[in-house]
């Protein structure tokens, strides 16, 4: 080979490398504009993890207790997919499956999510303390705050008991409950 091709072939290559690295540093610069601002307040840390969290039922008006607080196991994942899984005691043993759902960063120290659970059988119940509950899902819809500390938040949340009518669910019972987590470590 000549000595003019292989300057050019020196000049592509080093061309190539700039290019590759501007690329590189704007996508790095881009990342971090888009992640939240106070991560680094809390060291990187956002909701994504599993969570030990403590439900209590409230009443949707007043705010007050209806019941005694149980627990329960919420799981983020970096891509915007939660599980969940209770043990409230108003359901029958095995009448609710366990919840998929979605998860986002709506702004500083909050995030919203929302979660689908099949009930598998119906139950009479036993009002007020345990409603009766129809083959269908119940939804959950949360907000989730962070306060001062990356490894707790609060929550509150509205429910819905949906039957299985087709091609439209019937909402047939909603419900408020407010909860605590504690980051699982």
């Amino acid at each position: 080979m000549n000595a003019n091709v292989w300057k050019l072939l020196r000049l592509t290559c080093l061309l190539g490398l700039t290019g590759a690295a501007i690329f590189v540093a704007e996508w790095s610069t881009n990342a971090k504009a888009k992640s939240p601002a106070w991560e680094s307040e809390f060291n990187g840390k956002t909701a994504e993890g599993t969570w030990l969290v403590e439900v209590t039922q409230i009443d949707c008006n007043s705010k007050a207790p209806k019941g005694p607080a149980f627990p329960s196991y919420l799981s983020f994942s970096g891509d915007g997919v939660m599980v969940e899984n209770t043990n409230n005691l108003g359901f029958a043993a095995g009448q609710r499956g366990p919840g998929f759902g979605i998860w986002s960063h709506d702004g500083h120290h909050t995030y919203l999510a929302k979660s689908i659970a099949f009930i598998h059988f119906a139950t009479p119940g036993n009002p007020p303390a345990v409603p009766p509950f129809k083959i269908g899902t119940q939804t959950i819809a949360q907000t989730i705050t962070f306060e001062n500390d990356p490894n707790e938040f609060t929550s509150e949340a509205t429910i819905e008991f949906a039957d299985n009518a087709t091609p439209t669910p019937n909402i047939y019972l909603t419900g408020c409950a407010t909860a605590t987590g504690t980051r699982f470590k």
